[in-house]
This record gives C-alpha cells, sequence and structure tokens, in this order.
C-alpha cells in the first residue's frame, strides 16, 4: 500500500514524532543513570566524558527538530516526502547516539531496530526497507572508522557482527511491515463493521420508531429491552417505562414459553382513557445471535380494535341500507326525496304528511344544508296542489332593491330598467306554492308588504295601483332563530306569527348519525347513476371517516363530499385518498399509531356480546359529536389566525354557519 493513498498520514506522523520524543528521554535517562555512577561499557575514560558531552546536544537537536516537525506538521502537504525525512534524521541520530556510546561495541544498535518499527507503522514496507538500508549503511560505515575501541573487531568477528545485525534489520523490516499492514487492514474492516454496524442500527432505530405497529424487544428471560413510542401509547405509558418489566407484567395473558409465531389475538383492558376493552393482535419471532442461539423475542403489536368496531359498523351499514329499501312496519313511509330511519326523521315524516294536506303557512327551520328546500317540495308533492307550479326563491340571493320586484311584480315605467310589465313569482306561483327560503334575510321594507300578502292575498306591482288576486301556498325557510331576530328588531313580530302557523324544525346531521350510511348510498347510487358507473363501495378506512366525522355543513356537505368522492375515485371502490383534504387530515387522528395497523382481513370470530352499537349510543353519541366539533373549530381558528372568514373556508361552510356554531359553543 502506498503511503500516499493512506487518508490518516498526518495522524500517524503525530504518533511517530511523540514516540521518538519518548525514546529521546528514555534515552537520556539510561546515559544520565549509567555515566553518573561511572559504568562502564568498555569503553575509555576519555570517550565516556566525550559521550556525556556531545550526548545532551544531540538530544537537544532532537527535541528541537520534533517540535520544528510537529509545529510544521499541519502545513505540510506533501507528507509522504516529510516522513522520508523524519525517518532520514533518526537513522542519523540514532547513529550518532551509536557513535557516541562505543561504536561497534555500544549497546544502543536496538535502536535501530525502534526507528525501522516507526517506520514501518509510518510508510509500511517500503518506508521500513528505506531504513533497514539506511541503518545497514551506517552501522556498516562505523565500522570502517579507525576508533580504539574497535580493535576487537577484524576478520571473521568483524563480519560476523555486521552480517548479524544486517539480518535483524532487515528481518525487523519485514516482520514490521507485515504485521502493520495486516494491523491496518485489520482496523480498516473494523472501521467498516463499526460504520455497517452504526447505519443498521440507525436504520433499525429508524424503522421502528417510525412503524405504526407497537414494538418490543425481551431477553431470553421476557424482560424487556426496548420499547418504542406506538408501544407505549397501546399500553398508555412512557416506553421507557416498560424497560425491565416482564412481557407477563404488562400483558398478564402473555407467557414468553409457548406463544405461536402466528399472529393471534387477545383482549387488553385499558386504563385511562384507554379504558374500554381492547382488541390486540400479536405476532413474535425469536432473535439468534451469529451461532444461531436464542437471545430473545421481537414482539409486534397491533391495536385493532377501530377494525372490528368498522367490520361491526359496515355489518349494520349493510343492514340499515337493506332495511332502507323497504318501509319498516312501525314507521312512517319516507316523502319523495327524503332519506333516514332515525327517531327524529319519522317525526318529521310524520309532519310533512300532516301539513301536506293543509293550505296553512309552514315555517321550516333548521341548519344550513338540512334539507329545507327537499321538505318544501315533499310537502308540494304530497298535498293538492302537486300539479301546479312549485317557485323556489332565495331571499338572502336577491339585493334589497329587487326583492319587491321579484316577488311581487312591476309595471312598465316603474322604476329605471323597467321596459315591460313583470309578473312576479307570487303571479308564477298563483295556484301552485311559493317556497320563500331565508326568509329572515327579508328587508324589513318588504316584510310589510310581505305581511299585506298573506292578510288579503293580494299582490300589488311596483308601480302599479291595482291589487292583484293570488292563490298560493306559502313555505317558507330559515337558518336563523326568528325569535331572536324579533328580540333584535330585524324582523316584524306580526309577520313571525302569520308565517310561524305550522312549524317544522330540522335537526342537523350530527343529531340523526344513524342516517349516514342509508344517505351515503342514497348519494353513491345517485352519482353512479349520473356518471354512468356501476355499485361503488367504500373502503373501510374511507367509510370509517365518514361516519366520525361531524358534517358541520349538514346533509349539503355529505353530498358534496361524495360527489368529489366519486369523482376522484380511479375504479368503483372510494378509498381514503379520494375523499377531500380535511376528511385525510381527519384520518391521522382516528388511525394513529394503531388504527392502520388493522390492514389485514378482520376476524369473523368477534363475539356478538362484546359488540358497540355505533347507530344506537343515545345522548353519549351527541355529546361526542359535539365535543368533536368543538375541537375541530378551535383547529380551524388556530389555523387561520383567528379570521373567522378563513375558518369558514377552511371548513367549507358559510360564515354565518360558522358564527353560528361559534356561539352555540361560546368560542367567539
Amino acid at each position: 500500500m502506498q503511503p500516499e493513498t493512506v487518508p490518516d498520514l498526518r495522524r500517524r506522523l503525530q504518533w511517530f514524532l511523540l514516540l521518538r520524543l519518548g525514546i529521546a528521554t528514555g534515552l537520556l535517562a539510561v546515559t544520565a543513570f549509567f555515566y553518573s555512577r561511572d559504568a562502564t561499557l568498555h569503553i575509555q575514560p576519555v570517550q565516556s566524558v566525550q559521550a556525556v558531552q556531545f550526548l545532551p546536544v544531540a538530544l537537544a537537536l532532537t527535541y528541537f527538530v520534533s517540535l520544528v516537525s510537529g509545529l510544521l506538521l499541519a502545513r505540510v502537504q506533501n507528507l509522504p516526502v516529510f516522513s522520508y525525512v523524519q525517518v532520514i534524521f533518526d537513522t542519523l541520530f540514532v547513529t550518532g547516539i551509536v557513535l557516541l556510546t562505543g561504536g561497534l561495541q555500544s549497546p544502543f544498535p536496538f535502536l535501530y531496530h525502534l526507528i525501522i518499527l516507526n517506520a514501518a507503522f509510518l510508510l509500511f514496507r517500503r518506508g521500513a526497507l528505506v531504513t533497514a538500508t539506511l541503518a545497514a549503511l551506517s552501522y556498516g560505515m562505523l565500522s570502517g572508522l579507525p576508533l580504539p575501541f574497535h580493535e576487537d573487531f577484524h576478520g571473521d568477528r568483524l563480519s560476523i557482527h555486521l552480517i548479524v545485525h544486517f539480518a535483524s534489520f532487515y528481518a525487523i523490516a519485514f516482520l514490521g511491515s507485515y504485521l502493520t499492514h495486516k494491523l491496518l487492514h485489520t482496523e480498516t474492516l473494523l472501521a467498516e463493521r463499526e460504520q455497517d454496524l452504526g447505519r443498521m442500527k440507525s436504520l433499525y432505530r429508524g424503522v421502528i420508531h417510525n412503524l405504526e405497529s407497537g414494538i418490543f424487544v425481551t431477553d431470553t428471560d421476557g424482560v424487556i429491552e426496548y420499547a418504542n413510542d406506538p408501544m407505549g401509547e397501546i399500553v398508555n405509558t412512557a416506553p421507557q417505562l416498560l424497560i425491565g418489566q416482564r412481557v407477563e407484567d404488562v400483558f398478564p395473558l402473555l407467557e414468553t414459553s409457548g406463544l405461536p409465531a402466528a399472529p393471534f389475538e387477545f383482549s387488553l383492558q385499558g386504563q385511562g382513557k384507554f379504558s374500554k376493552e381492547r382488541t390486540l393482535r400479536l405476532t413474535n419471532s425469536p432473535l439468534l445471535d451469529t451461532y444461531y442461539n436464542r437471545i430473545g423475542l421481537l414482539y409486534s403489536i397491533q391495536d385493532i380494535s377501530s377494525v372490528k368496531e368498522l367490520e361491526r359498523s359496515l355489518q349494520e351499514t349493510q343492514e340499515l341500507e337493506r332495511l332502507g329499501t323497504k318501509s319498516a312496519d312501525s314507521s312512517t313511509t319516507a316523502p319523495i326525496g327524503l332519506v333516514g330511519q332515525s327517531a327524529t326523521m319519522q317525526h318529521v315524516y310524520q309532519l310533512v304528511h300532516k301539513v301536506a294536506q293543509s293550505t296553512s303557512t309552514v315555517l321550516i327551520s333548521g341548519e344550513s344544508g338540512t334539507g329545507k328546500e327537499v321538505v318544501a317540495r315533499a310537502i308540494h308533492t304530497l298535498g293538492p296542489r302537486t300539479t301546479q307550479a312549485f317557485v323556489p326563491v332565495n331571499c338572502g340571493a336577491i339585493p334589497d332593491t329587487l326583492i319587491e320586484s321579484e316577488l311581487f311584480g312591476s309595471v312598465k315605467g316603474a322604476f329605471t330598467g323597467a321596459v315591460r310589465d313583470r309578473p312576479g313569482l307570487f303571479r308564477q306561483a298563483d295556484g301552485g306554492t311559493l317556497f320563500l327560503d331565508e326568509v329572515g334575510e327579508l328587508p324589513l321594507s318588504s316584510q310589510v308588504k310581505m305581511l299585506r300578502v298573506l292578510q288579503e292575498r293580494e299582490v300589488t306591482p311596483v308601480g302599479g295601483n291595482h291589487s292583484i288576486s293570488v292563490d298560493v301556498r306559502i313555505l317558507v325557510a330559515t337558518n336563523k332563530t326568528l325569535e331572536e331576530e324579533v328580540a333584535a328588531g330585524r324582523f316584524r313580530e306580526d309577520l313571525y306569527y302569520r308565517l310561524n302557523v305550522l312549524s317544522i324544525p330540522l335537526p342537523a346531521l350530527r343529531a340523526r348519525s344513524g342516517d349516514l350510511p342509508l344517505l351515503m348510498h342514497h348519494f353513491l347510487e345517485q352519482s353512479a347513476i349520473q356518471n354512468g358507473q356501476g355499485t361503488l363501495h367504500v373502503s373501510p378506512q374511507a367509510m370509517r371517516v365518514l361516519l366520525d366525522y361531524g358534517y358541520p355543513g349538514n346533509i349539503r356537505e355529505l353530498e358534496n363530499i361524495i360527489q368529489h368522492a366519486v369523482t376522484m375515485a380511479e375504479d368503483n371502490t372510494i378509498r381514503l385518498g379520494d375523499l377531500p383534504q380535511h376528511l385525510q387530515q381527519l384520518s391521522k387522528h382516528l388511525f394513529g399509531s394503531a388504527g392502520s395497523g388493522g390492514s389485514g382481513a378482520p376476524d369473523q370470530s368477534v363475539s356478538t356480546q362484546s359488540s358497540l352499537n355505533f347507530f344506537h349510543k343515545g345522548v353519549g353519541l351527541d355529546a361526542e359529536l359535539e365535543e368533536y366539533e368543538r375541537r375541530i373549530l378551535r383547529a380551524a381558528l388556530d389555523q387561520s389566525g383567528g379570521v373567522q372568514k378563513r375558518a369558514a373556508e377552511a371548513l367549507g361552510i358559510n360564515y354565518r354557519s360558522l358564527r353560528h356554531r361559534l356561539r352555540k359553543y361560546e368560542l367567539t
């Protein structure tokens, strides 16, 4: 391996310089110890004095060179050349030490071995061989110097001495470079394995933490060693508090021995906000080490309670759809256009049948989108005027300056733009039914004339002098509370009593949630007919969201949602992604970590004794829906920064409906 290709050469140079300083310091200490005690190394006394004099100078030079090299190390670009310079200096330094301490008789030739090992560590095999060659040349040159203490080295003895040392130099070079290469290779493999292990740990923790299923790991004794956040949500505790507990303590029905690997289901009685019994699905798999010894168990737990509840809801939905095709013996037949079998709608049907045969004015009240015009058309259809005209008019959509001419008609020249006589809506509905929607929006000036028409059954066109008799059945609707409007002076009291002869209050959709499946089925059939499609179905997840939504826009909003979903669906099944965006956001709260975990086929062996009837929760359901609607309203206000018009747009309702709900829940 070439030194230039090693990325950590600079780091190894730092260790090289530190090791040089250590050797120099150790050599200084040994030399001082021996010569201070006048120890003899078979050296002439004069040479001892010279060694003592020159050794500190050589060591000081070594310290200086090492310090300068350390300072230059951070700035040097050509590290291989710099490394060879350091190796050459060390060779010269050791040669000087050997020369001063006795030449061929010096006890320090082993220092050549150290610098060869250093070169192998620093520059690998090439550097070790270069250093060994330099050491051999330097030591061989010492043998040719006419030193007085070389008198014993001549002939064969000198050759053997040099051959032994030269062989040791190259042996150390080869052995050191081999060991260094193996060590570096081992370190590289270890670093790669640690990096791979780090990536695997990161991937493992990322996957485990982002799983929507509850995951926990136990040792062979069933003691929990790890649990992710969804697991903490399932047992309603912090995941770190589960560590150290036994599986039996968390799930009393489970034992670590004898658990089947195949998924199986069991019930858990929750605590706190999860006080109701839930159904969990568990799978487990053994954890093995490299030698296939079992070291623990991995558990995966999913809360499939919502799936079980959804299955029961779908079964009831199918039953209600079947019942919706025919009238129950104990219920009133639903008028044309009206859908539902709830008790509140049964009462509405009875009122519609009763008032249809009357000629009295009917006041239909209810929130926007509850189907007031549908009820008005049903009254007209069931009444004796069914063959005559049904004329609907939205009083809130006509400007105040034109409302009188639209209702009562006008004569030619009555005002600018009146180029001909207009009969007006009252005369158009003569003999039939006139439906005045949003009657609470009538200006006070028009309310006076409306009162006269109701009393006299005559209309006077704008600009006219003669009254014209009309025979009209008046049906009115409002989403306002007219008693409050009267109290505020915005609606005439006498007109209110004249309109409120017969009253039909319509419930909001959240108050008749049991009719939701029938209404969805009705709108799906309509969309299928309009678009020429076959039978449309709703996936379980989408059905769950549709059943849990509060529908602040009531039936009109439900119809729009179904039309949107039918348009976006790619086949005959409406899925979660086909619903409007705000309902897809709602699904995140519904399914969370456990809801989407039940993607498998529902278990058909659910006990009917533990089932909860979604459509017969009574007052508890209303309270739950009101609380949910309150949270949605708060979230919309927070998202819009308190701007009510933006909040209304985000919710898909009009501004007046939003204000009504804000007043209802005291959120203004």
